[in-house]
C-alpha cells in the first residue's frame, strides 16, 4: 500500500512535532533498526540448524561433532519453531523466518492471546492458537516475543514443560539473561543486546517497510549481517545454550 501523503510534507507526521519533539524521531529508527536487526539474527540461527541438521543426517556431521555416527530421523531434520506472542515483532519475526529461514510453515507455531488475529498465517499453513506450554513442548526453538510484564506469567506456564533440548531464544530485552535463566529454570537460553548509534542514514530502517522488504535492500543486509555488522547497530550475543537442538 503506498503512503497518499509522500509528497504532501504539510500532511506528514514529522509536521505535526515541535522543536522540541524533532529529536525523539530517532526512536522511530531505533525501533525499527533493532526490530530488523533481531529478526534477521533470529533467521540466520534457524538457517545454520536446519542446514546442520540436513547435513548429520546426510552423514556429514559438522566438526564439532566426535566421530560420523550421530543419526537423525526425518522427523528430527525439520527444525521445529515456536514463537510466544503474536503483535508486532512477533508477526514480523514469522513473516522473515518464512521468507529467509527455510522453513515450511508446518514447522511453525504460534502461540497468542489473539490467534484470530493471525488469519493470513493459518491460511498459509502455520499453526496459530493459545496454549503456551503447547507450543514451548513441541518446539527446538522458542522465541519469546512478548512484552516484559506478561513475561513471569509465562515462564511460570512453560517452565515444566520445556525440552532439556529447547533452545530459549528472548525478545524481551527488559529482562537480563540470569533472570529470564531463573525464571525458566533453564540454561539453553540465547539473549542478543543490540546498541544503537545514530547517523544522518539512520532513515534507511524506516524507509523500506515491513522487515522482510527491508532485508531486500543491500545497505539493510549489511547493516544487520550478523557475521561482520556495520552501519548503526553492533550487536553481542549472550549464549547460555548447547547445540542439542542443532543435532
Amino acid at each position: 500500500m503506498s503512503d497518499i501523503t509522500a509528497n504532501l510534507p504539510s500532511l506528514q507526521f514529522e509536521a505535526g512535532l515541535s522543536a522540541g519533539e524533532t529529536p525523539l524521531l530517532g526512536l522511530r529508527e531505533r525501533r525499527a533498526g533493532l526490530v530488523s536487526s533481531v529478526c534477521a539474527h533470529a533467521a540466520f540461527l534457524c538457517s545454520r540448524a536446519c542446514s546442520l541438521r540436513t547435513s548429520v543426517s546426510n552423514g556429514n556431521p559438522p566438526i564439532f561433532t566426535k566421530g560420523s555416527s550421530i543419526k537423525i530421523s526425518n522427523e528430527q531434520q525439520m527444525l521445529k519453531v515456536g514463537i510466544i506472542g503474536g503483535g508486532h515483532v512477533g508477526k514480523q519475526l514469522a513473516q522473515v523466518l518464512l521468507a529467509r529461514a527455510d522453513l515450511r510453515p508446518s514447522n511453525i507455531s504460534i502461540s497468542t492471546r489473539r490467534p484470530q488475529s493471525l488469519e493470513d498465517f493459518r491460511k498459509m499453513g502455520v499453526e496459530c492458537f493459545y496454549d503456551n506450554p503447547r507450543v514451548a513442548a513441541w518446539a527446538d526453538v522458542l522465541f519469546l516475543c512478548c512484552l516484559p510484564f506478561h513475561l513471569p506469567q509465562i515462564c511460570a506456564e512453560i517452565r515444566s514443560e520445556l525440552p532439556q533440548s529447547c533452545t530459549v531464544y528472548s525478545f524481551v530485552t527488559a529482562v537480563p539473561l540470569p533472570r529470564l535463566r531463573q525464571l525458566l529454570s533453564h540454561s539453553s537460553v540465547l539473549k542478543p543486546e543490540f546498541g544503537f548509534i545514530g547517523s544522518g542514514s539512520a532513515s534507511m530502517w524506516t524507509s523500506a517497510g515491513p522487515v522482510t522488504d527491508a532485508l531486500k535492500d543491500p545497505a539493510v543486509v549489511a547493516a544487520t549481517c550478523p557475521l561482520g555488522m556495520s552501519g548503526r547497530l553492533y550487536f553481542l550475543v549472550i549464549l547460555g545454550f548447547s547445540l542439542d537442538f542443532v543435532l
